[in-house]
């Protein structure tokens, strides 16, 4: 009874055990997620205790005012919210204060781990996320797909991983698979994808998801281009809809379409390669306004695109960034202005040089609006770019282009994204069927 009272005192106590023999009571940390204390077959007198925790002994203390708190064993005063939180060595898990975990030990939340012995919580190729060390800058992690490279058409496995996307709100993972046509999702902190559309689709292209969960899914193919639109509780509808597209590049239909972000009033911007444009939609209208590009023809000047692929939106600064893929750049559009594009990274023919790309397909805006990161596709590489510098640097991948299938290396990336937090770069690793996340440094 001293001994389940001395731990009950110290808010980190979570287990005990006292010997009857010696009267020797030992405190522990650790609680039955991270270990456990058996009693010795020597020590028939031995007992071993822990301390029950249930939500009920949070639930009117977690986040609260500190006087709340005062003389609990099971949360402390934060001196910076002057909230009640949890002590150290354990985590808030959205019902109680779980204790921290160790090396090795499976994990399903950002805080899960020891810290201060600089565990955190990682993707692991067995399909699971435990606690270990962060890995080197330049040395990526498999999030989807097989580390190996190779494929299945089950949850485990991405198949051509195209267009990807992580939403800022809620750090979900989208994947566009090209070559077993599908769009699946990968929640936070899980190996597992759940496939969100398959039927009837040819050429997944790209993926973008609104504040209000409605998923934007992109085929090349299907009617000549189409833009699928998922709603909570609705029925899969289309945009345009079925029989609008043709073959020939107007403001009327979607022709072979690529990207798609959309922006907070709900206005759908697209991108037509093989019509050299950037298409804005304005909710519930029947014709395109264009934004960017000549309509049916390609060029090299600033009011010209050719091939243009994904886009990022900086609706802060209204600023559209575009993969201007067959001329090797990255160009800014000012929503609302003249069409005219700015040349904010490359733009010096095709090479493996740090201030050339050789067909870029994706690009990343930090939330300051100050860097890119780019997916140099043929360069087998992910290139960062800040405003203003005349050159890259190589962040994933090979710097001098090589293909390849290691945790070093890349194979036709196609697209890129980084987490909410901007710790962490995902690149959709094409040909190696897996997509790739690289710790920002």
């Amino acid at each position: 009874m001293y001994c389940s009272a001395e731990c009950h005192k110290r808010v980190t106590c979570r287990t005990f055990d006292f010997d009857a023999d010696s009267l020797q009571c030992r405190l522990w940390e650790m609680d039955t997620t991270t270990g456990s204390i058996v009693a010795s077959p020597s020590k028939p007198r031995s007992s071993v205790g822990s301390i029950q925790l249930s939500p009920n002994n949070y639930v009117n203390i977690h986040n609260r005012s500190c006087s709340h708190c005062d003389q609990s064993r099971y949360e402390i005063c934060n001196v910076n919210s002057s909230t009640c939180q949890c002590p150290p060595f354990t985590y808030w898990n959205n019902g109680m204060c779980m204790t921290q975990l160790f090396q090795g030990q499976i994990c399903s939340n950002a805080f899960a781990c020891r810290t201060d012995l600089n565990l955190s919580c990682q993707p692991g190729c067995d399909f699971t996320y435990r606690c270990s060390a962060s890995p080197t800058a330049g040395i990526g992690q498999t999030v989807a797909g097989f580390c190996n490279g190779s494929t299945d058409a089950g949850t485990l496995g991405v198949m051509g991983p195209w267009g990807i996307y992580v939403s800022p709100f809620d750090g979900i993972l989208y994947v566009s698979n090209y070559d077993v046509p599908r769009f699946q999702s990968f929640l936070p902190f899980s190996r597992i994808g759940s496939t969100i559309l398959s039927n009837g689709l040819s050429a997944p292209e790209d993926i973008f998801v609104d504040s209000s969960h409605n998923i934007y899914m992109s085929d090349y193919t299907i009617n000549q281009g189409i833009m699928y639109i998922q709603r909570p509780g609705m029925n899969l509808t289309s945009f345009p809809p079925i029989g609008r597209s043709n073959i020939n590049c107007s403001l009327i239909g979607l022709y072979e379409v690529i990207g798609v972000v959309v922006d907070q009033s709900g206005n759908i911007y697209a991108s037509l390669p093989t019509c050299y444009a950037i298409v804005k939609w304005v909710p519930n209208s029947t014709t395109g306004i264009l934004v960017a590009g000549n309509l049916g023809h390609s060029g090299t000047n600033s009011n010209s695109l050719d091939w243009p692929r994904f886009m990022h939106l900086d609706e802060d600064r209204a600023a559209l960034y575009v993969a201007d893929s067959d001329n090797n750049r990255i160009q800014k559009f000012i929503i609302g202005g003249n069409g005219t594009g700015i040349t904010v990274a490359g733009g010096n023919g095709a090479g493996s040089h740090l201030n050339q790309f050789s067909i870029p397909t994706g690009v990343w805006v930090t939330r300051n609006g100050q860097t890119l990161y780019i997916a140099d596709s043929n360069n087998n590489r992910v290139m960062r770019w800040n405003i203003g510098d005349t050159q890259g640097s190589v962040v994933a991948g090979s710097a001098s282009g090589i293909a390849g299938s290691t945790n070093k290396l890349l194979s036709y990336p196609g697209d890129v994204a980084l987490d909410p937090t901007e710790t962490y770069l995902y690149v959709s690793d094409y040909y190696n069927n897996r997509v790739q996340r690289f710790l920002l440094q």
